[in-house]
């Protein structure tokens, strides 16, 4: 799509203009619309795929998408009955490739050949809006491509798509960012991020300014639809494309305390505790039977001569320092050891940081209270988890319940519900021990506060560095609803107390 320039062009706005392309066909599109999945629908290599009626005058029809490698035995992968003008579908998975769009009129045989029809070429992991454009007597087809990406931190991702013959140029601005300018009818801008928290859009149409109520969340994508009403003047139709999570916590998770670490302790440790333990033993025997007068029975009170006492004075700092370093290895021997409760003289644990929890979701959904996962044995109640001070995702506080990150959607809504739990303790197993051996299908059940339950089937598992968390795969945008389930995975370092990976199971809201 070519893009425009020249004085008011869209860069003033910080947002590029598509001209759609045209070509003989349209699409019309209904909310009912039927689907034949493919046996690789959801699977790697496959495209988002919706459709848009956008013409103001054309007539309802029925549209046809089917796969031009394998059309099938007559039933089309999408079948979209008759609707009228305004109505954009929800998107489909369907596989890379190229696609037939063909369209009857309403209620028309299919068995019949179709009034007009063109191919649509849909990328591996692309979104893509298949729109009908313009007015009747200059049908076209438009094919947008649909930026998905994680917005920025605390900020939405907006694009205005021109749909009313009634407005022939627009300007639109959101929480004062530009995100449209001199945008002809049938014309879509450019993505452009705003502030999560705008709530009015501005709106000039052939210079009339109006003000319209916006609602919009951090993390999210959307597309605005300006529409012709059918009693005169214009509608706005704010559409969520993909939602994401509303605070996009930082680095991995630190889900686990290597209680079922395999190996032994390193024999250097321990016979270096050792070691350090009697040498200091022996220094303080020598040092202090050097100033006891022979004869002098053991539990007697001794005074030290002077000389003794300078002596004594510059040996305790050394003394500390080996008492402390002694007693960090003996709280590392706890640590490692399976089934180890401390020991005297260790370093207290610190403290779990409070968690700073930004609430987010839908006020018509309830808040979750309970996961389940039948196939590993996972029956949990759900704490609350927020980012501490520094934007990691703190842990639940206790090893055998799991945590629903606040910040990312609830369980059911859409976008990426994130769900956080141990996957052992220094005792032994945690209530995520056996994440790792789910698999595409297995269900995942959570439970909500209004006696809802949202399910969710596996698509995925997969294991990744801490150090290259998959941050966007993880809290990113998602036009439907989704589940991630985290934990601990990988080596377990000794040294920092912590695994290397974390695992993460995909799930999708059946």
């Amino acid at each position: 799509m070519a893009a425009r320039t020249g004085a008011g062009s869209p860069e003033t706005f910080g947002g590029t203009v598509h001209r759609w392309t045209r070509v003989l066909a349209v699409t019309v599109v209904t909310a009912g619309t039927v689907l034949v999945a493919p046996s690789t629908a959801g699977a790697a290599g496959t495209g988002l795929v919706r459709l848009a009626h956008l013409s103001p005058d054309t007539p309802a029809v029925d549209v046809y998408v089917d796969s031009v490698a394998d059309p099938g035995d007559g039933t089309a992968l999408l079948t979209v009955p008759g609707v009228g003008y305004g109505t954009i579908t929800d998107y489909q998975d369907v596989p890379g490739g190229v696609y037939t769009v063909s369209m009857r009129a309403a209620g028309a045989d299919p068995a019949t050949p179709p009034v007009l029809s063109t191919t649509v070429q849909v990328g591996s992991d692309s979104a893509r809006t298949v729109a009908g454009v313009g007015r009747f007597a200059d049908l076209g087809l438009a094919v947008l491509e649909d930026d998905l990406a994680l917005p920025p931190s605390g900020q939405a991702r907006v694009r205005v798509v021109s749909a009313a013959a009634g407005a022939p140029t627009l300007h639109a601005a959101a929480g004062g960012t530009g995100i449209a300018g001199d945008l002809a009818f049938a014309e879509a801008g450019r993505y452009t991020a705003v502030s999560g928290n705008a709530d009015r859009l501005q709106l000039a149409v052939d210079g009339e300014q109006t003000e319209l109520p916006l609602d919009l969340a951090a993390g999210s994508v959307y597309s605005l639809f300006v529409l012709d009403r059918p009693e005169g003047g214009l509608t706005l139709r704010t559409v969520l494309d993909a939602a994401g999570s509303g605070v996009v916590p930082t680095g991995g998770v630190e889900t686990g305390a290597g209680g079922t670490a395999a190996g032994e302790l390193e024999p250097g440790l321990v016979g270096g505790a050792v070691g350090l333990t009697l040498l200091t033993g022996l220094v303080l025997t020598r040092r202090s039977r050097a100033g006891v007068p022979r004869g002098t029975p053991p539990h007697s009170e001794v005074r030290p001569v002077s000389g003794h006492r300078e002596s004594r004075r510059r040996l305790l700092p050394l003394v500390r320092g080996l008492l402390a370093g002694t007693a960090v290895v003996a709280g590392t021997v706890a640590v490692v050891l399976p089934g180890g409760a401390g020991t005297a003289g260790a370093a207290p644990a610190a403290e779990s940081p409070v968690p700073v929890v930004a609430e987010r979701g839908s006020e018509r959904t309830a808040a979750p209270i309970r996961v389940r996962v039948p196939a590993i044995g996972v029956d949990s109640e759900l704490r609350r988890l927020g980012t501490d001070a520094t934007g990691v995702l703190v842990p639940p506080d206790d090893h055998d319940r799991a945590g629903w990150f606040a910040g990312s959607a609830v369980p059911g809504d859409v976008g990426p519900a994130v769900v956080a739990g141990h996957v052992d303790s220094v005792d032994g197993p945690a209530v995520f021990s056996r994440l790792g051996e789910l698999g595409p299908g297995n269900e995942v059940l959570v439970d909500r506060a209004d006696g809802t339950t949202a399910r969710f089937a596996v698509t995925g598992v997969d294991r990744y560095p801490k150090s290259d968390f998959p941050t966007e795969s993880v809290y990113g945008p998602t036009p439907r609803a989704e589940l991630r389930l985290v934990t601990c995975g990988g080596e377990f370092d000794r040294a920092a107390r912590s695994y290397e990976d974390n695992v993460v199971v995909f799930a999708r809201a059946r």
